[in-house]
C-alpha cells in the first residue's frame, strides 16, 4: 500500500540584516538671523544599516546634477527621514538625497536612502 505523502513546502523567510554600521540622524534647520544660517539639529537617534551597492547609472545621473552620491542604504522604514535630513557616518556628514519606502516579498517595510557629500556642518550651538 503506497499512501500519498502530501509534502508542505515550508515559507522560509529571511530577515533584513541591518550589520553593516549605524548612523546617527540630524534634521536641517535654520537659524532666524539677519543671514538664514542652515544649521544641524541632532535628533539623538542612531539607526543601523546595510550598505547597497551604488549603480553606474545613478553615479553618471548624480554627477550630471554635479551631485555627489557618497552612499546607499537600506533601514528598517522609517518615514520621517527625508532630503531635510543629514546622517552621520563615522565622522562624515551625508545629506540625504532621495528616500524610497516600500514593502520586500517577505512583507517586511523598508527604506532606502541614498546619500550625496555635506561638506562643512553647522551644529546647532555652532551658530
Amino acid at each position: 500500500m503506497v499512501q500519498n505523502m502530501q509534502h508542505f513546502k515550508q515559507s522560509i523567510t529571511s530577515l533584513p540584516t541591518y550589520n553593516d554600521g549605524k548612523f546617527r540622524l540630524f534634521e536641517i534647520k535654520q537659524a532666524n538671523t539677519e543671514f538664514p544660517t542652515e544649521y544641524l539639529k541632532d535628533t539623538g537617534k542612531e539607526i543601523w544599516f546595510e550598505e547597497l551597492s551604488i549603480s553606474d547609472k545613478l553615479k553618471f545621473d548624480a554627477e550630471e546634477r554635479e551631485k555627489k552620491i557618497t552612499y546607499k542604504l537600506r533601514i528598517p522604514q522609517t518615514k520621517q527621514i527625508n532630503s531635510l535630513c543629514v546622517i552621520k557616518i563615522g565622522d562624515k556628514y551625508h545629506k540625504v538625497f532621495n528616500t524610497y519606502h516600500f514593502t520586500n516579498k517577505e512583507g517586511y517595510k523598508q527604506t532606502d536612502l541614498t546619500l550625496e557629500e555635506y561638506p562643512r556642518p553647522k551644529l546647532e550651538g555652532e551658530i
